[in-house]
């Protein structure tokens, strides 16, 4: 009897002193974050609110909202006992832990780079490098020669050979293609000039066209290498010696200090875009989710998102030590996962084939 009193309040310490959850309170709901997760219009909304929206209707919770200019600062208001949860994108990682308690992730991430879409086909950019060429003297006497060389031709053969064609528009082709034969394989059906004197201006000829076409070709095979290794931003690594766009507070703006590369801090996605399209920055380095959204949700801008994801982050909703709120919200999300309830949220924010 005296064991079963001891056990009977042993018991009622325990549940008298468990963590319980908030009867007839509304909960102190902080949220903060970047779209697609979080966006803080006159209603918030994303993927974060959709996803905890649907489990408070789940489990019954009332709460209202409390706004924070970033992640860092809800999760601050989380570890001093400010809000009941932290609704965002707010990584679940060592630091964070030492201070507050997450449930189970609801989104998989990291960080990836955004650049502008300028990657030009082949034959745009052989285009775009001849025009350029265009533009140097030595195109201009090179072109010169031919045109001098044609002519002589035109009129040479025209006095001497009797096979040659008559008419002006058929004699300058035929002399044109003597000319060029002869400049870019060596070999022509082209005889050239008689004498000592023929066979020197052959031989410059010969050696005109080998200058001309090594000349051309090294040009513009250097102008697409410069070009693919200036430009060409593909991984971290290229990152070095570029400026790169970040978001102020973000996992992407202390990965690019730590890294030490040249930054400018935009407000949201929208300012570091902007960014890069005007040339500011070579690139946007950021959340992989919120620049996949973006590039999703804005399909005329030329921009893309390049390789792979690095710096990889869990998200989760962020509560005070000892919560009991994390129990039942974990469960709602296993339920949401294992139902598809969550696949169908993500893909209205980044489309099927970004979900997994």
């Amino acid at each position: 009897m005296v064991i079963s009193k001891s056990l009977c309040a042993t018991l009622g310490l325990l549940l008298l002193l468990a963590p319980q959850l908030p009867a007839q309170q509304k909960l102190r709901t902080g949220v903060a974050g970047q779209s697609p997760f979080v966006n803080l219009d006159s209603t918030p909304g994303g993927v974060a609110v959709d996803i905890w929206e649907k489990i408070a209707a789940q489990n019954g919770w009332a709460f209202d909202y409390i706004r924070f200019d970033s992640v860092e600062k809800g999760l601050s208001a989380v570890a001093d006992g400010s809000i009941d949860i932290l609704v965002g994108n707010a990584p679940i990682n060592k630091d964070n832990l030492a201070r507050a308690e997450f449930s189970q992730p609801f989104f998989h991430s990291g960080l990836q780079i955004l650049t502008t879409d300028n990657q030009k086909t082949i034959e745009s950019r052989l285009f775009s490098d001849i025009r350029d060429l265009a533009k140097l003297e030595i195109f201009w006497i090179i072109l010169c020669g031919i045109l001098m060389l044609t002519t002589a031709v035109f009129f040479f053969e025209r006095k001497h050979n009797p096979d040659f064609p008559k008419g002006h528009k058929e004699g300058v082709a035929e002399a044109f293609y003597y000319v060029m034969a002869l400049a870019l394989t060596g070999k022509s059906v082209y005889k050239g000039f008689p004498g000592v004197l023929g066979r020197m201006v052959l031989l410059l000829w010969v050696l005109l066209g080998i200058i001309s076409v090594a000349y051309v070709t090294s040009s513009i095979t250097s102008a697409m290498t410069v070009e693919k290794l200036s430009n060409s931003i593909e991984n971290p690594r290229d990152l070095q010696r570029k400026t790169v766009a970040v978001i102020a507070d973000s996992p992407g703006e202390i990965y690019v200090k730590n890294k030490g590369i040249d930054e400018i801090p935009a407000k949201d996605i929208q300012d570091a875009v902007s960014d890069l399209l005007a040339k500011q920055a070579d690139a946007v380095v950021a959340d992989a989710a919120v620049l996949q959204a973006y590039d999703f949700n804005n399909p005329r801008l030329p921009v893309r998102v390049v390789g792979r994801v690095f710096q990889v982050e869990n998200y989760g909703y962020a509560m005070p030590i000892g919560s009991p709120l994390r129990m039942p919200l974990n469960r709602e999300l296993a339920k949401m996962q294992e139902s598809q309830e969550m696949q169908a949220i993500l893909a209205g924010y980044f489309g099927e084939a970004n979900v997994q």
